[in-house]
């Protein structure tokens, strides 16, 4: 097994090799929507809100997300052609098929989230953790026309020291836990086999953001706009093509006086010709044909000329 300290590769991004995105675009943006599934009464041992279990104040919120937000973010969604890579708690694929089904209508990417966001991966073994790979796979090609996932966000970002050497034994490429750069980059694995991290985001996020700091609609977009606008023009001053993610969740950014906030930022993305709008999964695809391989040279050449960290 590879350890934590080697699977990461350090490199500033000052002095790595340029990255690019396709037709010459500067950004990198894709929408992350988290729909998610709760249990009413978790796992034993799992605690979310108020009190032990069921937390029915809990419950309900989020539960709106999946009967009323996410049908109101839709509308958004269409009305700017927005491509979005699900963080989907895949629970939901089977049991709320009308949310699967408008999913799939409209060429969403399925990132897992794992089965539910009350299963956190934390404590499993290795036996255990690919058995929830399998499942996952099976239940994505099952019910959501043959597509296997490519990518995971864990359920309450979670994971254990196998996590990134099984989510390449099941075909995956990208994760999305790891929000520690503008770019992807090389996540070593016991196999061999490529894997990035993927650039999520949890300072443009709805649920930090507007539900647990209160930020007010205005607030959030001007966040956006000035995360968009800053890394626009650090990309254009040395040529380091850099991504963008906005993290929503239906039970908030679904309700009615934020709408409008998710309408403006999209808005502002689809104004500007220098953005790749996207999804994850295209993301990686491309830094792992036309970049890997030599970002991973370039932080293995450095480390050889620093101290061990």
């Amino acid at each position: 097994m590879i350890d934590n300290n080697s699977r990461l590769v350090y490199a500033p991004i000052e002095g790595r090799p340029r990255v690019t995105w396709p037709g010459g675009k500067t950004l990198a943006f894709w929408h992350a929507p988290n729909v998610e599934h709760y249990d009413y009464v978790p796992p034993s041992g799992v605690v979310q809100g108020r009190v032990d279990t069921p937390d029915l104040q809990h419950y309900a919120h989020r539960d709106f997300g999946n009967r009323v937000g996410f049908w109101r973010m839709l509308r958004i969604v269409d009305e700017f052609a927005m491509p979005s890579t699900v963080s989907l708690s895949l629970s939901v694929l089977e049991e709320i098929p009308e949310v699967r089904d408008a999913m799939l209508a409209r060429d969403w990417e399925v990132m897992s989230h794992g089965i539910s966001n009350l299963r956190p991966l934390y404590g499993y073994s290795l036996e255990e953790e690919d058995a929830f790979y399998a499942l996952s796979q099976a239940l994505a090609t099952t019910y959501y026309d043959g597509r296997r996932i490519k990518g995971m966000l864990g359920p309450k970002v979670s994971g254990t020291d196998n996590t990134c050497d099984l989510m390449v034994r099941h075909g995956m490429t990208y994760h999305a836990d790891w929000v520690h750069d503008e770019q992807p980059r090389p996540l070593r694995t016991d196999s061999g086999a490529r894997l990035v991290s993927m650039p999520y985001s949890y300072m443009l996020n709805d649920v930090p953001l507007l539900h647990a700091k209160h930020f007010s609609a205005e607030e959030f977009v001007r966040l956006a706009r000035a995360q968009i606008d800053r890394l626009l023009r650090d990309s254009e001053e040395d040529g380091q093509g850099r991504v963008v993610c906005l993290a929503t969740h239906p039970f908030v950014m679904g309700q009615p006086h934020l709408a409008r906030a998710l309408a403006e930022i999209f808005a502002a993305v689809r104004a500007d010709d220098r953005i790749w709008v996207t999804t994850a999964g295209d993301i990686a695809d491309h830094y792992i044909e036309h970049h890997y391989d030599e970002q991973l040279t370039h932080a293995a050449a450095l480390g050889e000329r620093m101290p061990a960290r």
